[in-house]
């Protein structure tokens, strides 16, 4: 995520900009209302007082107004800029985090692949245990034989599997570690 840092940055400092800027449009709309209000009270007063059909407006009061109202679409257009600014970073850092993610999702998948090889490998090491299980039984059958030879009394041994098919000895094995209560 090191890339996205440098996006990040700016991408801060352009909203905390952006901020400011709309903190100044708010303020200069709010002269420019106190300013409207004032022009209007005065131009009241000046009717009133003058009596006369035709209203003056004082120019002092005009320039002051159109320079507010000029201040305030500087403004705006400072808030248009930082938009066009703010949105390729924002860009930047969603395909970083896209990218990321992908990356992530990657990494994940091999792991889960691997999961699979290592349960294949364990299957296929459970086969190898049975051949040497029968092969171990085999040779007991050849000792046992070798007792009765010298005399001795034959020794039992264990029963051997009921079937051949890998599948089903596991599940008959895990069937066997449920009723013993180990899975």
């Amino acid at each position: 995520m090191s890339l996205a840092g440098n996006p990040l940055v700016k991408l801060v400092k352009l909203i905390t900009d952006e901020s400011r800027i709309d903190d100044k449009i708010r303020e200069t709309q709010a002269a420019l209302t106190l300013v409207k209000k004032r022009v209007s009270e005065s131009l009241t007063q000046h009717y009133i007082s003058m009596r006369e059909p035709r209203i003056q407006l004082p120019e002092d009061l005009m320039r002051e107004e159109q320079s507010y109202e000029r201040l305030l679409q500087a403004l705006q257009d400072m808030k248009s800029e930082i938009a066009k600014q703010i949105r390729p970073v924002e860009e930047q850092i969603i395909q970083a985090n896209v990218d990321h993610l992908r990356q992530t999702f990657q990494q994940e998948s091999r792991k889960l692949s691997k999961c699979l090889e290592e349960i294949d490998d364990n299957i296929l090491a459970c086969r190898q245990y049975l051949q040497d299980y029968e092969q171990i039984r085999s040779s007991l059958y050849g000792l046992n034989e070798k007792l009765i030879q010298l005399g001795a009394e034959a020794i039992q041994i264990p029963d051997g599997l009921p079937t051949t098919d890998l599948g089903e000895i596991v599940r008959l094995r895990i069937e066997s570690l449920r009723f013993q209560g180990k899975i």
